[in-house]
């Protein structure tokens, strides 16, 4: 709310002051000539007085409109750019911790369990603070953060269900290709927050594109699997 007359209304105040001020104006306000001047039986100075009332009225609006309006804009550009500011953040870590368990079960099987750990895709946290903040950026990031969820849940459960029946190292493989999913899906939504509020910040190509290729191995097994719409 604002405290203080906007500079636009000064100025509109400043012009009715100068214009009522001027002599010209008084003497003719003030000048009772033997036959009135009327219109339809109202003094033409009230008419006057009228006109420039409802002028200043007009003008007060107008500027005033355009005040409010570049104020929300403001607004809202600064609620965007904090939203964005904690989303980043969040998806970033969601990433790392993705690749994080990706390279322990590589080691792992690479080692023969002699190092790394026997990692899955459960436990990887995914704060509700994530969707609260896309809300703020718009429809098309709130659509992306809930496929990243709707992503983590799917792995999940295909991980849960399949461990009764795959063989360790195959299910191993696809975890890995989900895990690469997640963080490629994870990064491509912190490039799109920090692109809605002007930061140039974008993940290296070269890591997308290797993020992209070891996701497509199992991708299909919980998503479309297509190379065109990974995102």
């Amino acid at each position: 709310m604002l405290t203080q007359p906007s500079e636009s209304y000064q100025l509109v105040d400043g012009l009715i002051f100068i214009l009522r001020s001027t002599p010209a104006y008084n003497e003719f306000l003030m000048t009772e000539p033997v036959t009135a001047a009327t219109v339809w039986s109202i003094p033409l100075p009230q008419i006057v007085g009228f006109a420039v009332t409802i002028l200043a009225s007009f003008l007060s609006a107008r500027w005033g409109t355009a005040e409010t309006r570049k104020q929300f804009q403001k607004k809202t550009e600064d609620d965007e750019r904090a939203a964005a500011a904690e989303l980043v953040p969040l998806l970033l870590k969601f990433a790392l911790d993705c690749d994080k368990k990706k390279i322990d079960l590589s080691l792992y099987i690479s080692s023969d369990g002699h190092a790394g750990a026997d990692e899955t895709v459960h436990g990887i946290d995914f704060p509700s603070a994530i969707h609260s903040a896309a809300a703020r950026l718009g429809p098309r990031i709130t659509e992306r953060a809930i496929k990243l969820e709707v992503t983590k849940t799917r792995a999940e459960r295909y991980v849960a269900d399949a461990s009764d029946f795959v063989e360790n190292y195959e299910l191993d493989q696809k975890i890995l290709s989900f895990l690469a999913l997640l963080s490629l899906r994870a990064r491509h939504l912190c490039d799109m927050a920090a692109e809605k509020v002007g930061l140039a910040m974008r993940h290296p190509e070269d890591d997308m594109d290797r993020l992209l290729k070891e996701s497509m191995h199992h991708m299909h097994e919980i998503d479309s699997g297509s190379e065109a719409n990974w995102y």
